[in-house]
């Protein structure tokens, strides 16, 4: 990851909850992303990896938390003072081989350019166990397009569609299981009373249609060794 990108994060860090997701778009997004980890992570686990873990927001979901960002991981240990963090590049993972029953990771391959991403697909299937889960979202790239044009130098200007990332994840050996979306309707904006029946009615049209969502989720399986 490029070193102003972390710096970026660096900096954000005491204000990260707050400002991502302390408001209305922030407390929808993360519900969706609870909804889709709650039912594609296995059950009963041993180690699960929130790679890219930031300031800790999912890490009551996994064991282990990897992230870029030094000063977002002090801000996490505060949070899970019993989960096992380190401060590591999503492309150079410090794990043994096959140390990981889950791996699950949003918002970080937006930030990396294509050549990390494949390196970080690559790393994923080295540390985790044969038949283990990888869950990552990435931007939707028809949902950019669509959007007020960002400086070519912006550090979340990645964005595929679902073909690309199962391509990539599948040249890493790992099997395409599942692809949703997330945020495909504007449910966010509604007030907050409103917003729950909504949710799940988003979550199917986004699994639907998941080139269409803001963000699109896949779910691939290690192939075991044969």
């Amino acid at each position: 990851m490029a070193r102003s990108v972390i710096d970026y994060y660096d900096k954000l860090a005491p204000a990260y909850d707050r400002l991502r997701f302390g408001n209305s778009y922030g407390r929808f997004l993360d519900r969706q992303e609870r909804a889709i980890l709650d039912e594609r992570l296995p059950a009963n686990l041993g180690r699960i990896l929130d790679l890219g873990c930031g300031t800790g927001r999912l890490m009551d979901l996994a064991t282990d938390g990897c992230d870029a960002s030094a000063a977002s991981l002090q801000i996490a240990r505060g949070k899970h003072p019993t989960k096992r963090f380190c401060n590591a590049d999503v492309a150079a993972l410090p794990f043994a081989d096959a140390s990981f029953d889950a791996i699950f990771c949003f918002h970080v391959f937006m930030h990396l350019p294509m050549s990390e991403i494949e390196a970080a697909c690559e790393e994923c299937a080295r540390v985790l166990r044969p038949g283990g889960s990888f869950i990552v979202d990435v931007a939707s790239r028809f949902r950019r397009r669509l959007r007020v044009p960002r400086p070519a130098d912006w550090h979340g200007g990645t964005a595929l569609d679902s073909s690309r990332l199962a391509a990539l994840a599948h040249r890493s050996g790992l099997r395409r299981k599942a692809i949703e979306g997330v945020m495909l309707l504007p449910a966010h904006r509604l007030p907050e009373g409103l917003r729950g029946p909504l949710c799940s009615i988003d979550r199917r049209l986004a699994a639907l249609a998941p080139d269409l969502a803001s963000y699109i989720v896949g779910v691939f399986v290690k192939e075991p060794r044969r």
